[in-house]
């Protein structure tokens, strides 16, 4: 019996001596400089020239269509949209830097759509080039107008139910979203919004220590969970109103929540196309469960909406449950970010 307790005493102080070891810099991996770097070319970077590319590729796909309207064509514009929606998704994880102080989010991603000040530009005789875009309101710029015009109210829209002007408006519009998303590339590059990030405690005008750094990153992470859940989620499921959901013509409301989610998730991992040194490899470091922890509540989080098995417009009145539930999972999400790796970071970050 005392060789017993012996050997579960030496396996306790084992146990509690490589749980602790963390604290040792021995086996530290990463700096925060390059966490702070890997997360601006990664993710920040990697995001936004993929969202730039398909702004492209939308384009020309939109003047390809105008040139061509035939059915084949109206679906390639469609899927292009889907693809440029879901790069943009997953940069709303870090909704911080130029998107936000050049106001290029409203301007890419406002909605509901106004129908009737957009009948107004229709009708208009105005010239529809970029400086006019530029000049209206957010919610009749954008995705959402885009996404109007190519799928119509109800979402099933034809080649042959566009009207001159709606090819010209569509044209024009797409210009526009490819103009910011260049812009929106540009402005994180070395040189520019990089430098201001990576550059945190070390003569940044903007963050003036590393800890500030660390917190846009881990603030912008909760804010999107909170916008989802409390905003894109709630506000239609509360009022029972399809019309509130974001991205109703195309039924693509869902995927757009579970891309913010992703976004989510690879700024936590410092990845997009390629990956690096991350708050991930930070958390790893100094405490495995608050790890295992953040990437459960991310997991759940996909999971739950990915249960949402009919259109988010239906869904909010035959599947609340499912609704509810993936909301309660998003929530969870954002309460973990908010309190726990907050403080991990105020702790081990100066």
């Amino acid at each position: 019996m005392h060789s017993l307790k012996s050997t579960l005493y030496l396996a306790l102080v084992c146990s509690i001596f490589f749980s602790c070891k963390k604290n040792d810099s021995s086996d530290k991996d990463f700096t925060n400089q390059e966490i702070l770097n890997d997360f601006s070319i990664n993710v920040a970077q990697g995001t936004y020239n993929d969202l730039s590319e398909k702004a492209v590729l939308l384009n020309n796909g939109i003047n390809a269509l105008v040139s061509n309207p035939t059915t084949s064509q109206l679906e390639n514009c469609r899927q292009l949209w889907k693809d440029s929606r879901q790069a943009w998704e997953q940069s709303e994880g870090f909704l911080f830097g130029p998107v936000s102080t050049d106001n290029i989010d409203p301007r890419i991603d406002t909605w509901p759509v106004d129908y009737n000040s957009l009948d107004s530009v229709l009708n208009s005789s105005a010239v529809l080039d970029d400086a006019y875009i530029n000049s209206l309101d957010d919610a009749l710029k954008g995705f959402h107008p885009i996404e109007y015009l190519l799928w119509g109210a109800n979402g099933n829209k034809t080649t042959a139910e566009f009207t001159p002007r709606q090819f010209e408006y569509l044209q024009a519009l797409s210009n526009n979203l490819k103009n910011l998303t260049q812009n929106l590339s540009a402005s994180w590059a070395p040189g520019a919004y990089h430098d201001v990030f990576t550059q945190a405690g070390n003569g940044s005008n903007e963050f003036s220590t590393e800890q500030a750094a660390f917190l846009e990153m881990v603030s912008a992470m909760a804010s999107i969970c909170e916008e989802v859940a409390d905003g894109k989620i709630n506000d239609p499921l509360v009022a029972h109103d399809p019309s509130l959901e974001e991205s109703p013509f195309s039924g693509n409301s869902t995927t757009d929540f579970t891309n913010n989610i992703i976004s989510v998730q690879n700024v936590y991992l410092g990845k997009y196309k390629s990956q690096g040194k991350s708050l991930e490899s930070l958390v790893k470091y100094y405490n495995l469960s608050l790890d295992s922890k953040i990437k459960l509540k991310i997991n759940n989080a996909i999971s739950a909406l990915q249960s949402i098995s009919v259109p988010f417009g239906e869904a909010i009145i035959s599947q609340q449950t499912q609704v509810t539930n993936a909301q309660q999972a998003i929530n969870d999400l954002r309460i973990v970010l908010e309190n726990d790796l907050t403080q991990l970071v105020k702790q081990r970050i100066q």
